[in-house]
Protein backbone atom coordinates (compact mmCIF):
# COMPACT_ATOMS: atom_id res chain seq x y z
CA UNK A 1 0.00 0.00 0.00
CA UNK A 2 1.11 3.26 -0.99
CA UNK A 3 1.66 6.13 1.73
CA UNK A 4 -1.30 8.22 1.56
CA UNK A 5 1.07 11.35 1.55
CA UNK A 6 2.27 9.98 -2.22
CA UNK A 7 -0.59 9.67 -3.74
CA UNK A 8 -2.13 12.12 -5.87
CA UNK A 9 -5.88 13.51 -4.65
CA UNK A 10 -8.62 13.64 -6.22
CA UNK A 11 -11.85 15.39 -6.00
CA UNK A 12 -15.39 14.05 -7.21
CA UNK A 13 -17.93 16.53 -8.64
CA UNK A 14 -21.29 15.07 -9.40
CA UNK A 15 -25.18 15.51 -8.76
CA UNK A 16 -25.71 12.34 -8.69
CA UNK A 17 -24.51 10.20 -5.29
CA UNK A 18 -24.34 6.70 -7.17
CA UNK A 19 -21.91 8.60 -10.11
CA UNK A 20 -19.91 9.69 -7.04
CA UNK A 21 -19.92 5.73 -5.76
CA UNK A 22 -19.34 4.19 -8.85
CA UNK A 23 -16.15 6.17 -9.87
CA UNK A 24 -14.75 5.29 -6.30
CA UNK A 25 -15.40 1.51 -7.42
CA UNK A 26 -14.68 2.06 -10.86
CA UNK A 27 -11.23 1.28 -11.15
CA UNK A 28 -7.98 0.65 -8.25
CA UNK A 29 -7.28 4.80 -7.53
CA UNK A 30 -4.41 3.71 -4.96
CA UNK A 31 -3.25 1.18 -7.27
CA UNK A 32 -2.80 3.84 -10.06
CA UNK A 33 -0.90 6.69 -7.47
CA UNK A 34 -4.36 8.42 -6.66
CA UNK A 35 -6.57 8.39 -3.69
CA UNK A 36 -10.78 9.84 -3.78
CA UNK A 37 -10.23 12.61 -0.67
CA UNK A 38 -13.52 14.54 -1.69
CA UNK A 39 -16.44 14.75 -3.25
CA UNK A 40 -19.53 17.68 -3.86
CA UNK A 41 -22.60 17.78 -5.66
CA UNK A 42 -22.24 21.12 -7.46
CA UNK A 43 -19.56 23.44 -8.45
CA UNK A 44 -20.04 25.78 -5.60
CA UNK A 45 -19.97 23.44 -3.00
CA UNK A 46 -16.71 21.84 -4.73
CA UNK A 47 -15.24 25.98 -4.94
CA UNK A 48 -16.13 25.83 -0.64
CA UNK A 49 -13.60 22.23 -0.63
CA UNK A 50 -11.15 23.98 -2.86
CA UNK A 51 -11.26 27.09 -0.45
CA UNK A 52 -9.36 24.64 2.65
CA UNK A 53 -8.03 21.48 0.60
CA UNK A 54 -5.79 21.02 -1.92
CA UNK A 55 -6.68 18.25 -4.99
CA UNK A 56 -4.36 17.30 -7.53
CA UNK A 57 -7.09 15.87 -9.90
CA UNK A 58 -10.74 17.14 -10.42
CA UNK A 59 -13.41 15.35 -11.81
CA UNK A 60 -16.70 16.81 -12.86
CA UNK A 61 -20.05 16.41 -14.50
CA UNK A 62 -20.83 19.35 -16.88
CA UNK A 63 -24.32 19.49 -16.09
CA UNK A 64 -25.30 20.16 -12.73
CA UNK A 65 -28.05 22.56 -10.62
CA UNK A 66 -26.56 25.48 -8.80
CA UNK A 67 -23.22 25.63 -10.31
CA UNK A 68 -22.25 23.84 -13.78
CA UNK A 69 -19.09 22.36 -14.95
CA UNK A 70 -18.11 25.31 -17.06
CA UNK A 71 -18.69 27.99 -14.35
CA UNK A 72 -17.19 25.86 -12.10
CA UNK A 73 -14.11 25.84 -14.23
CA UNK A 74 -14.16 29.44 -15.08
CA UNK A 75 -14.72 30.89 -11.11
CA UNK A 76 -11.67 28.31 -9.99
CA UNK A 77 -8.95 29.48 -13.26
CA UNK A 78 -10.09 33.18 -13.05
CA UNK A 79 -9.74 33.17 -9.18
CA UNK A 80 -6.78 31.00 -9.28
CA UNK A 81 -8.18 28.38 -6.73
CA UNK A 82 -6.70 25.47 -7.59
CA UNK A 83 -3.78 23.85 -10.03
CA UNK A 84 -5.67 20.93 -10.44
CA UNK A 85 -6.00 19.36 -13.95
CA UNK A 86 -9.70 18.58 -14.76
CA UNK A 87 -11.57 15.60 -16.50
CA UNK A 88 -14.95 16.75 -17.55
CA UNK A 89 -17.87 14.26 -17.55
CA UNK A 90 -21.19 14.22 -19.40
CA UNK A 91 -24.21 12.30 -20.78
CA UNK A 92 -24.08 13.13 -24.05
CA UNK A 93 -21.15 15.08 -26.49
CA UNK A 94 -21.39 18.85 -27.02
CA UNK A 95 -18.59 20.34 -29.08
CA UNK A 96 -19.24 24.20 -28.04
CA UNK A 97 -18.92 22.07 -24.49
CA UNK A 98 -15.81 20.26 -24.70
CA UNK A 99 -13.66 23.49 -26.50
CA UNK A 100 -15.15 25.88 -23.74
CA UNK A 101 -13.86 23.11 -21.21
CA UNK A 102 -10.45 22.75 -23.04
CA UNK A 103 -9.70 26.73 -23.22
CA UNK A 104 -10.08 26.48 -19.58
CA UNK A 105 -7.48 24.10 -19.03
CA UNK A 106 -9.32 20.77 -18.84
CA UNK A 107 -7.24 17.48 -19.35
CA UNK A 108 -9.73 15.44 -21.20
CA UNK A 109 -13.62 15.06 -21.71
CA UNK A 110 -15.37 11.64 -21.10
CA UNK A 111 -18.93 10.26 -22.28
CA UNK A 112 -21.02 8.38 -19.72
CA UNK A 113 -21.57 5.98 -19.37
CA UNK A 114 -17.59 5.92 -17.92
CA UNK A 115 -15.50 3.21 -19.29
CA UNK A 116 -13.33 1.74 -17.12
CA UNK A 117 -10.23 1.50 -20.19
CA UNK A 118 -10.79 4.83 -21.06
CA UNK A 119 -10.78 6.67 -17.21
CA UNK A 120 -7.87 4.39 -16.95
CA UNK A 121 -5.94 5.81 -20.03
CA UNK A 122 -6.95 9.51 -19.12
CA UNK A 123 -5.42 9.39 -15.53
CA UNK A 124 -2.27 7.37 -16.50
CA UNK A 125 -1.47 10.25 -18.95
CA UNK A 126 -2.68 12.33 -16.22
CA UNK A 127 -0.13 10.64 -13.73
CA UNK A 128 2.52 10.82 -16.48
CA UNK A 129 2.48 14.90 -17.09
CA UNK A 130 2.95 14.90 -13.22
CA UNK A 131 6.08 12.59 -13.12
CA UNK A 132 7.13 15.05 -15.93
CA UNK A 133 6.51 18.10 -14.02
CA UNK A 134 8.19 16.84 -10.74
CA UNK A 135 11.33 15.80 -13.08
CA UNK A 136 11.40 19.16 -14.56
CA UNK A 137 11.54 20.65 -10.59
CA UNK A 138 13.97 18.40 -9.74
CA UNK A 139 16.27 19.52 -12.81
CA UNK A 140 15.64 22.70 -11.94
CA UNK A 141 16.77 22.11 -8.10
CA UNK A 142 20.00 20.03 -9.67
CA UNK A 143 20.86 23.19 -11.94
CA UNK A 144 20.30 25.69 -9.28
CA UNK A 145 22.61 23.88 -7.15
CA UNK A 146 25.14 23.35 -10.12
CA UNK A 147 25.15 27.13 -10.58
CA UNK A 148 25.87 27.36 -7.34
CA UNK A 149 29.12 25.57 -7.57
CA UNK A 150 30.29 26.68 -10.45
CA UNK A 151 29.84 30.48 -9.49
CA UNK A 152 31.79 29.57 -6.53
CA UNK A 153 34.65 28.25 -8.63
CA UNK A 154 34.52 30.98 -10.48
CA UNK A 155 34.69 33.82 -8.01
CA UNK A 156 37.60 32.07 -6.80
CA UNK A 157 35.37 31.23 -3.53
CA UNK A 158 35.27 27.82 -3.63
CA UNK A 159 35.86 24.36 -1.18
CA UNK A 160 36.55 21.07 -2.64
CA UNK A 161 32.92 19.98 -2.09
CA UNK A 162 32.27 23.00 -5.17
CA UNK A 163 35.55 21.31 -7.27
CA UNK A 164 33.96 17.99 -6.96
CA UNK A 165 30.50 19.11 -7.97
CA UNK A 166 31.80 21.00 -11.27
CA UNK A 167 33.98 17.81 -11.76
CA UNK A 168 31.42 15.06 -12.06
CA UNK A 169 28.65 17.81 -13.66
CA UNK A 170 30.50 18.97 -16.42
CA UNK A 171 33.36 16.15 -16.73
CA UNK A 172 35.86 18.43 -17.51
CA UNK A 173 39.12 17.37 -18.78
CA UNK A 174 43.09 19.05 -20.00
CA UNK A 175 43.39 22.54 -20.40
CA UNK A 176 40.27 24.54 -20.18
CA UNK A 177 38.76 28.06 -19.74
CA UNK A 178 36.06 30.39 -19.77
CA UNK A 179 34.30 31.74 -22.44
CA UNK A 180 32.38 34.62 -22.25
CA UNK A 181 29.65 35.18 -25.18
CA UNK A 182 26.93 38.14 -25.01
CA UNK A 183 24.72 39.86 -27.82
CA UNK A 184 26.83 42.89 -28.44
CA UNK A 185 26.09 46.35 -27.56
CA UNK A 186 27.24 47.40 -31.04
CA UNK A 187 24.44 45.90 -32.90
CA UNK A 188 22.34 49.08 -33.45
CA UNK A 189 19.41 46.64 -34.29
CA UNK A 190 19.99 44.39 -31.33
CA UNK A 191 20.27 47.90 -29.20
CA UNK A 192 16.69 48.93 -30.48
CA UNK A 193 15.05 46.10 -29.29
CA UNK A 194 12.54 46.51 -26.03
CA UNK A 195 13.95 44.71 -22.91
CA UNK A 196 11.92 41.95 -22.84
CA UNK A 197 13.00 41.24 -26.58
CA UNK A 198 16.15 41.47 -25.59
CA UNK A 199 16.14 38.60 -23.21
CA UNK A 200 14.24 36.51 -25.53
CA UNK A 201 17.05 36.53 -27.71
CA UNK A 202 19.33 35.94 -24.76
CA UNK A 203 17.55 32.53 -24.49
CA UNK A 204 17.62 31.95 -28.21
CA UNK A 205 21.64 32.12 -27.57
CA UNK A 206 21.36 30.11 -25.15
CA UNK A 207 19.41 27.63 -27.43
CA UNK A 208 21.41 27.78 -30.41
CA UNK A 209 25.00 27.55 -28.09
CA UNK A 210 23.01 24.14 -26.59
CA UNK A 211 22.77 22.57 -30.10
CA UNK A 212 25.96 24.13 -31.68
CA UNK A 213 27.80 22.43 -28.16
CA UNK A 214 25.76 18.99 -28.40
CA UNK A 215 27.08 16.83 -25.92
CA UNK A 216 28.87 19.54 -23.95
CA UNK A 217 25.84 21.52 -23.30
CA UNK A 218 26.03 21.44 -19.89
CA UNK A 219 28.96 23.19 -20.27
CA UNK A 220 26.92 26.19 -20.48
CA UNK A 221 25.60 28.35 -18.18
CA UNK A 222 22.79 31.24 -18.76
CA UNK A 223 23.67 34.65 -17.67
CA UNK A 224 26.73 34.81 -15.26
CA UNK A 225 28.41 38.20 -15.52
CA UNK A 226 25.28 40.22 -13.66
CA UNK A 227 25.53 44.22 -15.50
CA UNK A 228 23.32 45.98 -16.67
CA UNK A 229 22.51 45.89 -20.34
CA UNK A 230 24.52 42.75 -20.47
CA UNK A 231 22.58 39.74 -22.52
CA UNK A 232 25.49 36.89 -21.62
CA UNK A 233 26.01 33.22 -21.26
CA UNK A 234 29.45 31.51 -20.06
CA UNK A 235 30.60 28.13 -21.29
CA UNK A 236 33.55 26.02 -19.81
CA UNK A 237 35.95 25.15 -22.72
CA UNK A 238 37.91 22.41 -22.86
CA UNK A 239 40.76 21.83 -25.09
CA UNK A 240 39.36 18.61 -26.61
CA UNK A 241 36.68 20.31 -28.09
CA UNK A 242 38.79 22.06 -30.56
CA UNK A 243 40.57 19.35 -31.30
CA UNK A 244 37.54 16.95 -31.80
CA UNK A 245 36.93 19.92 -34.74
CA UNK A 246 40.13 19.82 -35.86
CA UNK A 247 40.28 23.12 -34.80
CA UNK A 248 43.30 25.69 -32.32
CA UNK A 249 41.21 27.18 -29.78
CA UNK A 250 41.11 30.90 -31.01
CA UNK A 251 39.84 29.11 -34.50
CA UNK A 252 37.30 27.41 -32.46
CA UNK A 253 36.62 30.93 -30.77
CA UNK A 254 35.89 32.64 -33.92
CA UNK A 255 33.66 29.60 -35.20
CA UNK A 256 31.42 29.78 -32.08
CA UNK A 257 31.03 33.45 -32.50
CA UNK A 258 30.42 33.25 -36.66
CA UNK A 259 27.99 30.52 -36.25
CA UNK A 260 25.70 32.31 -32.95
CA UNK A 261 25.57 35.22 -35.08
CA UNK A 262 24.49 33.75 -38.35
CA UNK A 263 21.81 31.78 -36.16
CA UNK A 264 20.56 34.23 -33.62
CA UNK A 265 20.65 37.31 -37.00
CA UNK A 266 22.78 39.71 -34.16
CA UNK A 267 26.32 40.05 -34.13
CA UNK A 268 27.80 37.77 -31.18
CA UNK A 269 30.79 38.30 -29.34
CA UNK A 270 32.99 36.24 -27.57
CA UNK A 271 35.81 36.28 -25.05
CA UNK A 272 38.37 33.26 -23.61
CA UNK A 273 40.22 34.22 -20.73
CA UNK A 274 43.61 32.11 -19.96
CA UNK A 275 43.80 28.26 -20.37
CA UNK A 276 44.45 26.88 -16.94
CA UNK A 277 45.00 23.00 -16.24
CA UNK A 278 43.10 22.95 -12.69
CA UNK A 279 39.38 23.40 -12.13
CA UNK A 280 40.41 25.73 -8.85
CA UNK A 281 42.28 28.12 -11.60
CA UNK A 282 39.28 28.68 -13.58
CA UNK A 283 38.94 31.99 -11.55
CA UNK A 284 41.82 32.72 -13.32
CA UNK A 285 40.33 32.46 -16.25
CA UNK A 286 36.87 34.12 -16.02
CA UNK A 287 38.65 37.16 -14.59
CA UNK A 288 40.61 37.24 -17.67
CA UNK A 289 37.63 36.91 -19.53
CA UNK A 290 35.86 39.86 -17.48
CA UNK A 291 38.58 42.08 -18.08
CA UNK A 292 38.66 41.31 -21.60
CA UNK A 293 35.14 41.93 -22.62
CA UNK A 294 35.88 45.37 -20.67
CA UNK A 295 38.40 46.25 -22.94
CA UNK A 296 36.96 45.76 -25.57
CA UNK A 297 35.71 49.54 -25.98
CA UNK A 298 32.49 49.88 -27.61
CA UNK A 299 30.95 53.07 -29.48
CA UNK A 300 29.29 54.48 -25.99
CA UNK A 301 32.42 54.77 -24.65
CA UNK A 302 33.80 57.86 -26.26
CA UNK A 303 35.88 60.45 -25.00
CA UNK A 304 32.67 62.75 -24.48
CA UNK A 305 31.53 60.11 -21.85
CA UNK A 306 34.39 59.30 -20.44
CA UNK A 307 35.22 62.80 -19.24
CA UNK A 308 31.76 62.33 -17.21
CA UNK A 309 34.14 60.03 -15.04
CA UNK A 310 36.81 62.37 -14.22
CA UNK A 311 36.97 62.97 -10.68
CA UNK A 312 34.62 59.77 -9.71
CA UNK A 313 34.97 58.15 -6.90
CA UNK A 314 33.77 54.47 -6.61
CA UNK A 315 33.02 54.76 -2.60
CA UNK A 316 35.56 51.36 -2.52
CA UNK A 317 38.69 51.82 -0.66
CA UNK A 318 40.02 48.60 -2.59
CA UNK A 319 38.94 50.42 -6.16
CA UNK A 320 40.17 53.87 -5.01
CA UNK A 321 43.67 52.15 -4.28
CA UNK A 322 43.59 50.41 -7.78
CA UNK A 323 42.62 53.69 -8.88
CA UNK A 324 45.75 55.33 -7.43
CA UNK A 325 47.57 52.95 -9.40
CA UNK A 326 46.07 53.09 -12.64
CA UNK A 327 46.82 56.90 -12.00
CA UNK A 328 50.62 55.78 -11.80
CA UNK A 329 50.86 54.16 -14.62
CA UNK A 330 48.81 56.96 -16.59
CA UNK A 331 51.64 59.05 -15.60
CA UNK A 332 54.58 56.84 -16.35
CA UNK A 333 53.11 56.48 -19.51
CA UNK A 334 52.79 60.27 -19.99
CA UNK A 335 56.33 61.11 -19.37
CA UNK A 336 56.92 57.65 -21.32
CA UNK A 337 59.50 56.31 -18.67
CA UNK A 338 59.69 53.06 -19.07
CA UNK A 339 60.85 50.89 -15.96
CA UNK A 340 57.81 52.95 -14.54
CA UNK A 341 55.37 51.46 -17.16
CA UNK A 342 56.19 47.65 -16.72
CA UNK A 343 56.09 47.71 -12.72
CA UNK A 344 53.00 49.88 -12.67
CA UNK A 345 51.22 48.36 -15.53
CA UNK A 346 51.94 44.46 -13.19
CA UNK A 347 50.57 46.17 -10.34
CA UNK A 348 47.47 47.02 -12.35
CA UNK A 349 46.95 43.99 -14.01
CA UNK A 350 47.65 41.93 -10.58
CA UNK A 351 45.15 44.26 -8.83
CA UNK A 352 42.45 43.48 -11.56
CA UNK A 353 42.68 40.05 -11.32
CA UNK A 354 42.07 40.12 -7.90
CA UNK A 355 39.38 37.14 -6.81
CA UNK A 356 37.96 39.72 -4.53
CA UNK A 357 36.82 41.96 -7.07
CA UNK A 358 32.96 41.70 -8.24
CA UNK A 359 32.68 41.59 -12.33
CA UNK A 360 30.91 45.07 -12.25
CA UNK A 361 33.38 46.60 -10.31
CA UNK A 362 36.34 44.90 -12.98
CA UNK A 363 34.23 46.69 -15.64
CA UNK A 364 34.38 50.57 -14.14
CA UNK A 365 37.77 50.12 -13.13
CA UNK A 366 38.71 49.05 -16.66
CA UNK A 367 36.49 51.54 -17.90
CA UNK A 368 38.10 54.08 -15.79
CA UNK A 369 41.67 53.34 -17.06
CA UNK A 370 40.63 53.47 -20.89
CA UNK A 371 38.78 56.51 -20.30
CA UNK A 372 42.65 58.10 -18.87
CA UNK A 373 44.11 56.59 -21.44
CA UNK A 374 41.97 58.64 -24.28
CA UNK A 375 42.61 61.41 -22.07
CA UNK A 376 46.26 61.01 -22.50
CA UNK A 377 46.10 61.21 -26.56
CA UNK A 378 43.08 63.73 -26.05
CA UNK A 379 45.79 66.06 -24.90
CA UNK A 380 47.92 65.76 -27.86
CA UNK A 381 45.52 66.55 -30.32
CA UNK A 382 41.41 67.29 -29.73
CA UNK A 383 40.81 66.49 -33.05
CA UNK A 384 42.32 62.68 -32.94
CA UNK A 385 40.43 59.84 -34.07
CA UNK A 386 39.07 58.36 -31.16
CA UNK A 387 37.71 55.38 -33.23
CA UNK A 388 41.30 54.83 -34.43
CA UNK A 389 42.80 54.65 -30.49
CA UNK A 390 39.93 52.55 -29.79
CA UNK A 391 41.01 49.93 -32.49
CA UNK A 392 44.53 50.32 -31.53
CA UNK A 393 43.51 49.55 -27.88
CA UNK A 394 41.38 46.55 -28.77
CA UNK A 395 43.43 44.93 -31.35
CA UNK A 396 47.02 45.40 -29.06
CA UNK A 397 46.06 44.71 -25.55
CA UNK A 398 46.53 40.87 -24.89
CA UNK A 399 45.82 37.28 -26.39
CA UNK A 400 43.86 34.59 -24.19
CA UNK A 401 47.14 32.59 -23.09
CA UNK A 402 48.61 32.42 -19.43
CA UNK A 403 47.70 34.46 -16.71
CA UNK A 404 51.42 35.23 -16.70
CA UNK A 405 51.81 35.77 -20.62
CA UNK A 406 49.20 38.01 -20.53
CA UNK A 407 50.45 39.52 -17.90
CA UNK A 408 53.56 40.52 -19.56
CA UNK A 409 51.75 41.20 -22.70
CA UNK A 410 48.94 43.39 -20.41
CA UNK A 411 53.01 45.68 -20.00
CA UNK A 412 54.01 45.67 -23.13
CA UNK A 413 50.86 46.87 -24.03
CA UNK A 414 51.30 50.11 -22.28
CA UNK A 415 54.79 50.44 -23.22
CA UNK A 416 53.46 50.30 -27.17
CA UNK A 417 51.21 52.73 -26.01
CA UNK A 418 53.64 55.15 -24.52
CA UNK A 419 55.79 54.69 -27.89
CA UNK A 420 52.30 55.38 -29.98
CA UNK A 421 51.71 58.74 -28.12
CA UNK A 422 55.25 60.05 -28.22
CA UNK A 423 54.46 59.50 -32.66
CA UNK A 424 51.52 61.82 -32.02
CA UNK A 425 53.01 64.20 -30.44
CA UNK A 426 55.33 64.63 -32.67
CA UNK A 427 53.21 64.38 -35.59
CA UNK A 428 50.89 66.90 -33.98
CA UNK A 429 53.81 69.35 -33.60
CA UNK A 430 54.14 69.94 -37.35
CA UNK A 431 50.81 71.32 -37.46
CA UNK A 432 50.85 73.08 -34.58
CA UNK A 433 51.98 76.49 -35.32
CA UNK A 434 49.86 76.74 -38.30
CA UNK A 435 46.75 76.43 -35.81
CA UNK A 436 48.71 78.98 -33.18
CA UNK A 437 48.76 81.38 -36.07
CA UNK A 438 45.10 80.72 -37.49
CA UNK A 439 43.98 81.33 -33.90
CA UNK A 440 45.93 84.61 -33.35
CA UNK A 441 44.90 85.95 -36.59
CA UNK A 442 41.58 85.55 -35.25
CA UNK A 443 41.89 86.48 -31.48
CA UNK A 444 44.87 88.93 -31.58
CA UNK A 445 43.21 91.30 -29.42
CA UNK A 446 42.70 88.75 -26.42
CA UNK A 447 44.78 87.92 -23.30
CA UNK A 448 46.60 84.86 -24.81
CA UNK A 449 50.58 84.04 -24.42
CA UNK A 450 52.69 81.21 -25.13
CA UNK A 451 52.00 79.50 -21.90
CA UNK A 452 48.15 79.63 -23.08
CA UNK A 453 48.71 78.22 -25.97
CA UNK A 454 51.10 75.32 -24.48
CA UNK A 455 48.81 74.34 -22.24
CA UNK A 456 45.79 74.31 -24.50
CA UNK A 457 47.52 72.18 -26.99
CA UNK A 458 49.72 69.87 -24.27
CA UNK A 459 53.43 71.18 -25.18
CA UNK A 460 55.68 72.10 -23.01
CA UNK A 461 56.13 76.05 -23.03
CA UNK A 462 60.14 76.24 -23.91
CA UNK A 463 59.95 73.19 -26.74
CA UNK A 464 56.79 75.31 -28.16
CA UNK A 465 59.06 78.68 -28.43
CA UNK A 466 61.75 76.93 -30.03
CA UNK A 467 59.16 75.93 -32.77
CA UNK A 468 57.72 79.40 -33.39
CA UNK A 469 61.06 81.07 -33.57
CA UNK A 470 62.15 78.10 -36.10
CA UNK A 471 58.82 78.82 -38.08
CA UNK A 472 58.79 82.90 -37.80
CA UNK A 473 62.38 83.91 -37.28
CA UNK A 474 60.89 86.09 -33.78
CA UNK A 475 59.98 84.83 -30.36
CA UNK A 476 55.94 84.38 -30.20
CA UNK A 477 55.76 87.55 -28.33
CA UNK A 478 57.28 89.70 -31.15
CA UNK A 479 55.06 87.81 -33.36
CA UNK A 480 51.85 88.40 -31.47
CA UNK A 481 52.33 92.10 -31.23
CA UNK A 482 53.84 92.46 -34.62
CA UNK A 483 49.77 91.14 -35.83
CA UNK A 484 48.48 93.35 -32.92
CA UNK A 485 50.20 96.56 -34.52
CA UNK A 486 49.39 95.50 -37.87
CA UNK A 487 45.14 95.35 -37.15
CA UNK A 488 45.94 98.54 -35.17
CA UNK A 489 46.82 100.07 -38.53
CA UNK A 490 44.17 98.60 -40.90
CA UNK A 491 41.57 100.05 -37.79
CA UNK A 492 43.66 103.61 -38.14
CA UNK A 493 43.04 103.80 -42.00
CA UNK A 494 39.53 102.12 -42.31
CA UNK A 495 38.14 103.59 -39.37
CA UNK A 496 37.07 106.55 -37.42
CA UNK A 497 38.01 105.46 -34.18
CA UNK A 498 39.69 106.94 -31.81
CA UNK A 499 43.72 106.00 -30.78
CA UNK A 500 42.36 105.07 -27.38
CA UNK A 501 39.67 102.63 -29.03
CA UNK A 502 41.95 101.09 -31.43
CA UNK A 503 44.83 100.44 -28.68
CA UNK A 504 41.68 98.49 -26.33
CA UNK A 505 40.55 96.20 -29.09
CA UNK A 506 44.20 95.20 -30.92
CA UNK A 507 44.48 94.25 -27.79
CA UNK A 508 46.74 96.67 -25.43
CA UNK A 509 45.41 97.70 -21.92
CA UNK A 510 47.95 100.78 -22.25
CA UNK A 511 48.08 103.15 -24.68
CA UNK A 512 51.30 104.37 -23.74
CA UNK A 513 52.62 101.16 -24.27
CA UNK A 514 50.37 100.79 -27.80
CA UNK A 515 51.77 103.85 -29.30
CA UNK A 516 55.92 102.74 -28.39
CA UNK A 517 54.88 99.68 -30.35
CA UNK A 518 53.31 101.46 -33.06
CA UNK A 519 56.48 104.28 -33.50
CA UNK A 520 59.00 101.16 -33.51
CA UNK A 521 57.03 99.54 -35.90
CA UNK A 522 55.97 102.79 -38.29
CA UNK A 523 58.32 104.67 -37.37
CA UNK A 524 55.48 107.55 -36.00
CA UNK A 525 52.92 108.08 -33.96
CA UNK A 526 49.64 106.31 -34.98
CA UNK A 527 47.94 110.17 -34.56
CA UNK A 528 51.06 110.73 -37.14
CA UNK A 529 50.39 107.60 -38.96
CA UNK A 530 46.80 108.47 -39.23
CA UNK A 531 47.62 112.17 -40.34
CA UNK A 532 50.18 111.05 -42.90
CA UNK A 533 47.85 108.19 -44.73
CA UNK A 534 44.55 110.27 -44.58
CA UNK A 535 44.49 111.90 -47.65
CA UNK A 536 44.86 108.69 -49.71
CA UNK A 537 41.55 107.44 -47.75
CA UNK A 538 37.99 107.78 -49.57
CA UNK A 539 35.63 107.29 -46.36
Amino acid sequence: MKAADSLLKVLVVDDEPFIRKGLAALIDWEAEGYCISGEASNGATAIELLKTNTYDLIISDIKMPQMDGIEFITYVKENKLSDARFIFLSGYYDFQYAKTAIQYGCCDYILKPIQSEELLATIRRIMNDYRKEADKKENRKDDAKAYHHLMAVLLGKCDDVDIKYVQNKMKLSGDMAYVHCELSQNDDKFMALSKDKKREQQRKLYHYASLLLKEYSDHIVYEIIKLANCYDMGIIFCSHMAQEKGMGCDEWLKWLQKELTERIGYKVVAFMGCMVTDIGMLADSYREAVVLRSLQINKKYGIKNFRNMKGQQSGNSTDDIIRKYMDELIHAIEINDKSRIREEAKTVYKSMMDKSMEPDMVSKNVQYLIYKMLGLAYKQDTDIDQEEIMQYIKETVFASKTSNENCLRFQQFMDEYADYLMQVRQNKSKGIIELIEAEIEDNYADNISLKYFAEKYYFNSAYLGQLFKKQYGCSFKEYLNNIRIRKAAEMILHTDKKIYEVAVESGYKNLEYFINKFEEVYGTTPTGFRKRHIGSLDY
